[in-house]
């Protein structure tokens, strides 16, 4: 979440978007839930005798399942904390919530980035749902975003920020956790600040990790800096009316982004309300989040096909797609 002055910004007109008419069925084409046979040429050099290839089915969508929460606290202890020249701490400690879905099996995992003035236990009821959909979810606490953690704030932390992810991530694969962890299932989800700071790690000059492989960016600004193309998956969502970003960022960053992208719009919904929960838009953000990972990191569940059936049927919600 951004501070003071841009919470005084006028709500945005609403802006309607023209809902795709075919899902960018080239671009998602890994995320199709089964398919024809594919038919080819006799090896035996007949004709008029295809081959046929069975594409199989994707596993089940997970959902429901019993979540446990616990705190660690990650230490970057060659990095330090430093605000306009000033060191403030020697080490960056990231006090870093986990939810754990239950199970013994291995599962993606999903770093959270918190916004601006919060930190992750305001995005916990989120959290909470995405791991019970079978990802294991980490939240750090950054220095400079989190007032819980007794620093003064400030944006101008956030590519630190980005670092700490790429090192919240490493923390994580090659800890007690890393049994649990499905290798290359890297994602990154952030919201408002915490959008920029996932941006980044996929699309921004000095700032991509290559493990992460997907990327849900909710109410993001602008990317300030060099573009990388990418073939990771975007997934931007942002309301309406919110009145702390523009509407009109997240249409900045689709046009920036040059990787297979998604943009919902959440028709009438606020900034942060829809990701705390309680709103008409929250089961839609859910579900749009939780089915976008099944599809193009976890590849289970119907795709996203689906889902854009899904919300092009809803009041609530507009999708725009890459050509």
């Amino acid at each position: 979440m951004t501070p003071g002055p841009r919470l005084r910004r006028r709500p945005v007109a609403r802006t309607a978007l023209a809902v795709a008419a075919a899902m960018a069925v080239a671009g998602l084409a890994l995320a199709a839930c089964g398919g024809p046979a594919a038919t080819g040429p006799d090896p035996a050099g007949g004709r008029g005798q295809p081959t046929t290839t069975t594409i199989p089915p994707r596993p089940p969508a997970e959902r429901g399942l019993a979540v446990t929460t616990s705190q660690v606290e990650f230490v970057d202890s060659t990095r330090q904390v430093v605000l306009n020249g000033t060191v403030l701490a020697p080490v960056r400690a990231l006090p870093t919530t986990l939810w754990i879905p239950a199970g013994t099996g291995r599962v993606p995992l999903v770093v959270f980035a918190s916004g601006f003035d919060v930190g992750p236990p305001t995005y916990a009821r989120f959290c909470a749902t995405l791991a019970s959909a079978g990802y294991l979810v980490a939240a750090p606490a950054f220095p400079l975003e989190d007032p819980a953690l007794g620093f003064p704030l400030s944006r101008t932390d956030l590519p630190d920020e980005a670092t700490d992810v790429s090192f919240v991530i490493t923390q994580l694969l090659e800890g007690s956790l890393a049994g649990r962890i499905a290798p290359g299932e890297v994602a990154v989800v952030g919201h408002s600040d915490g959008a920029d700071v996932a941006l980044m790690t996929a699309y921004e000059a000095g700032h991509v990790d290559a493990r992460v492989q997907a990327v849900v960016a909710m109410a993001p600004d602008p990317i300030t800096d060099t573009v990388v193309p990418s073939t990771v998956p975007l997934l931007l969502i942002q309301g309406t009316a919110d009145n702390v970003v523009p509407y009109s960022a997240s249409a900045a960053v689709f046009a920036q982004v040059e990787a297979p992208r998604y943009r919902l719009s959440l028709i009438g919904a606020g900034h942060l309300p829809p990701i705390v929960g309680g709103t008409a838009w929250t089961p839609v953000l859910d579900s749009a989040v939780a089915d976008f990972l099944d599809a193009v990191l976890a590849g289970r569940g119907p795709g996203v096909t689906a889902l854009a059936e899904e919300l092009g049927a809803s009041p609530l919600a507009q999708l725009q797609t890459s050509p």
